[in-house]
This record gives structure tokens, sequence and C-alpha cells, in this order.
């Protein structure tokens, strides 16, 4: 699920021009669309004139489009199965988004584009600690461009909001994502109890 997610984070999608995104920030939210992920259960309401994207692999989220060229905004869940320093023996929210880091510096550096981080912040994801990572970056062909990863993690899932927008625009589409993240619900617990049967129990249950 790790290698899913980091696909959907880094993978490069091209955007159509739309109609302007300053009617959809400045109305209240009673016309937005709302979305609902199957596989996780996380839920959010966008901006009508947005545009709803194909699911992600594995139903693990969807991609919506704002109405700015080579914009977009990507919704994940995700599995925390990854052995780290928790209480649980799985990776932390720190870990985490060290790990995340350094592997989309790495895949950025591959394709000879230096990636340049803003300082991460903390702040809450419908209730959830979260690390708010930003980075930016020029490409060839779209110019600055600047993207928010937001991701919170719970004992056994976590989950993920991308952010990509040409740096220009980034003042005008980040008011309408705020707004649109305060309507986020996270779905089932991320802490709720884990499917994997521990190895003690499964000695206990095995065949003889």
């Amino acid at each position: 699920m790790w290698a899913c997610l980091l696909i959907a984070v880094v993978m490069n999608l091209g955007i159509t021009t739309l109609p302007s995104l300053a009617a959809a920030s400045e109305n209240d939210e009673r016309g937005w669309k709302g979305y609902t992920n199957a596989r996780f259960g996380f839920s959010v309401r966008y901006p009508e004139n947005w545009r709803l994207g194909n699911p992600l692999a594995d139903g693990a989220g969807v991609t919506l489009y704002p109405p700015i060229d080579n914009s977009l905004v990507a919704l994940s869940g995700h599995m925390n199965v990854l052995e780290g320093k928790s209480q649980d023996g799985r990776q932390t929210l720190d870990e985490f988004a060290a790990a995340h880091r350094r592997i989309i510096t790495e895949l950025y550096g591959k394709k000879t584009i230096t990636v340049t981080w803003r300082q991460d912040q903390e702040m809450s994801l419908a209730g959830f600690p979260a690390k708010h990572m930003t980075l930016t970056y020029s490409d060839s062909t779209q110019g600055d461009i600047v993207e928010h990863h937001i991701f919170s993690l719970g004992r056994n899932e976590g989950r993920g909001v991308r952010i990509k927008v040409p740096l220009p625009e980034e003042t005008r589409v980040m008011p309408a994502i705020t707004k649109m993240l305060a309507t986020y619900q996270p779905g089932r617990d991320q802490n709720a109890v884990s499917p994997i049967v521990p190895k003690e129990d499964s000695a206990k249950t095995a065949p003889r």
C-alpha cells in the first residue's frame, strides 16, 4: 500500500483550462459536491466547478481537479504496516514524514529536478494529528510548482492529501482548499483493532 501511495503522490497528471476558481472560493458550500471513499470511508465536500477524476490504484482515493492549469488535489488512504518506533511497533507520524521526504526527494532527483522543502507544519486533519509538508520545484513544461502534502497516521491506517498548483496560483487556490479540508471526515477509526493476527495467536490456532 505504501508503494501505491507513493505512485499516487509522484505521478505526473495534466489538466485542461476550466472556468474561474473565484466563484467557488467566495461562495458558501451549499452547492458543493461530495465524495466518499468506499474502501477507507473518508469523505470530503468540494467546489462544484472542480472535476472529479478517476479512482487511484486499489481504490485508495481519488484526484480532484480545480479549474487552474496543472493543478490537482489527490485524496488517499493507506495502511500503516511498516515497522517503526511507536508503542505498537509501527511507524510514527515523524518517521512517516521523514521517509516521505527522503523518497520524494530521491524520485525527483532521478528526473534532475531539485526539490526545496519548506519547514514542516503541525496541524490536525479531522481530529487526528497531521503533518503539513510543502515542497517547491521547477518543471520544464509546467514552470514553478508548489505541492502541499498533508498526512495523518493512526495505529493501523493513515490519510493523505496532496495539493499541486503552479506557484503563482498558490494564494488563489489555497482558500478554497482550506474550506474543503474543513469538511473532511476521516471515515472509520484509524486506530481500530488491527486485522493482522499476532504471531502468538497464530501459533495457538495453527493446525496440528
